[in-house]
């Protein structure tokens, strides 16, 4: 078996370092944990910065609104994530989130009549680009999708209200803090930002077909073995904490090895292929078909107790192509199984006691 991430079996706050590439639960916590830390650093630096300057400014209040929500929503993600299962549309919501409060901030300077701040502050396109670089590292096409389309687009659209409502290109004299407006560094800040995002939402593709391509068996095209025991270990800790049904199907081909003797090694590839497409054609999408090795296929059914998986196990022993038939042991989940090897292995006594009825049947 191969191990699975203790981030995925118990709760924590902090990521466990070798398995923030899995670009999981662990890589999101390691995320927001460092933008807190951005968001904390930031206004402390702000605070500070009232000290030296006992008037404060018409930005202000906006800031701390805006910043004090990020940072209350990000500690609350924090412990949400140390406790809830992971799914993978949380990024989504996060990083929809973060350019929604970041577009808020910038178009409340301008509200207040400081569209300079909200052009020129240096700190303001850090976050941008931070969301930017955090979208390539989440490495999901969902997320870089999201940041390609709306970073752009929300620096675009303040751009265009500061100058159309505000008119910061003519304000005189230069702001001290934050000099004058340019057109050609807006310009060139655009452009980074639309290019960064375009190469990375371009990275993201290429990583996500390299990571298919990765977990599919290439001679049948379902998913291969490390994929299933990874999506297997999921389910089970899923269908635990939601108490729902998991039934696993354990398939072998009757005769394969003889008619492999007979036909050849290149007819037996055809026929596990044709084969493998059957089972996939004939379950549902959210129903994982894997090879298992050599002529054994693994179908993992979530939400299904023992009675459905039979019916499901009857049904693929009679989709598959002839002149092949099918044993079928079936495993469910239950209150002593504790690992995907023990469901395995209940699937197998059961597979066998199948072959030693004659084959192309079904056993539980």
């Amino acid at each position: 078996m191969i191990a699975t991430p203790a981030s995925d079996s118990s709760p924590r706050l902090f990521p466990v370092r070798q398995h923030v590439h899995r670009r999981g639960k662990d890589l999101e916590r390691f995320l927001n944990l460092w933008k807190l830390a951005l968001i904390g650093s930031i206004a402390l630096v702000m605070l500070l910065g009232r000290v030296n300057r006992p008037h404060g400014m018409p930005e202000d209040p906006v800031f701390q609104i805006v910043f004090g929500i990020m940072l209350l929503v990000g500690i609350a993600l924090q412990l949400y994530l140390a406790w809830a299962p992971w799914e993978s549309r949380i990024s989504v919501w996060i990083v929809s989130f973060d350019l929604i409060a970041v577009t808020l901030l910038v178009l409340g300077y301008v509200a207040v009549d400081r569209a300079i701040v909200a052009t020129n502050s240096q700190v303001i396109f850090f976050f941008y680009f931070f969301f930017v670089v955090a979208a390539g590292l989440r490495g999901d096409p969902r997320v870089s999708r999201t940041v390609a389309y709306t970073v752009p687009t929300s620096y675009a659209f303040v751009l265009f209200m500061a100058v159309a409502w505000r008119h910061v290109e003519s304000a005189s004299p230069p702001d001290p803090l934050y000099g004058s407006f340019r057109w050609d560094l807006q310009a060139a800040r655009l452009i980074i930002l639309a290019v960064v995002t375009i190469i990375i939402n371009y990275d993201v593709g290429l990583v996500a077909t390299d990571r298919a391509e990765a977990r599919t068996d290439p001679l049948t095209g379902v998913y291969n073995r490390r994929f299933l025991e990874e999506f297997l270990h999921r389910e089970m800790t899923r269908s635990r904490r939601s108490r729902q049904p998991l039934s696993v199907l354990l398939l072998d081909l009757d005769g394969f090895k003889a008619f492999n003797d007979e036909f050849g090694h290149l007819e037996g590839d055809r026929v596990l292929a044709a084969v493998a497409a059957s089972l996939r054609d004939a379950v549902r999408t959210t129903d994982v078909v894997a090879r298992y090795g050599g002529d054994e296929f693994i179908v993992v059914l979530p939400n299904t107790p023992g009675d459905a998986a039979r019916r499901v196990a009857r049904d693929l022993t009679m989709a598959v192509p002839p002149p092949v038939s099918l044993s079928v042991g079936i495993g469910c989940l239950g209150e002593g199984i504790q690992t995907a090897s023990e469901l395995f292995a209940i699937a197998d006594a059961a597979l066998m006691n199948a072959k030693q009825a004659g084959g192309g049947v079904c056993v539980q």
